[in-house]
């Protein structure tokens, strides 16, 4: 059985991956765990959505420079669209004498995630 070369190769595949992964888990973990924001986009993909929450961390995931979706949920729970400031990265509501700022960041070449 450990003789065949489909288990050696195999075998040896994984521990390759696994080798990547501990050295390159800087770059892969800098946002944190990266399932999260893969599914996002896949979800995002494949349903063809404009918007899509990251795993129930009031993070959301929009397409880069396509910011209405976010705007457009904002103000459908009742806040008002105030304006965007581009050197601080956020999108400013308000709600009667409330104020909420939403900074963004851009994740990918394609994505952006906005946190709440």
């Amino acid at each position: 059985m450990f003789k065949s070369k489909k288990f050696i190769i195999s075998l040896a595949v994984f521990c390759l991956i696994i080798l990547l992964i501990v050295q390159k888990r800087d770059v892969i973990f800098q946002q944190g765990n990266p399932i999260p924001y893969a599914l996002a986009i896949s979800k995002m993909i494949v349903q063809d959505k404009g918007i899509v929450e990251v795993w129930k961390d009031e993070q959301y995931l929009v397409k880069r420079g396509k910011m209405e979706p976010f705007i457009k949920k904002m103000v459908k729970e009742g806040w008002e669209y105030a304006g965007r400031d581009k050197i601080g990265n956020a999108l400013e509501f308000k709600k009667g004498n409330e104020m909420r700022r939403f900074g963004y960041q851009y994740y990918t070449r394609y994505y952006m995630v906005i946190f709440g």
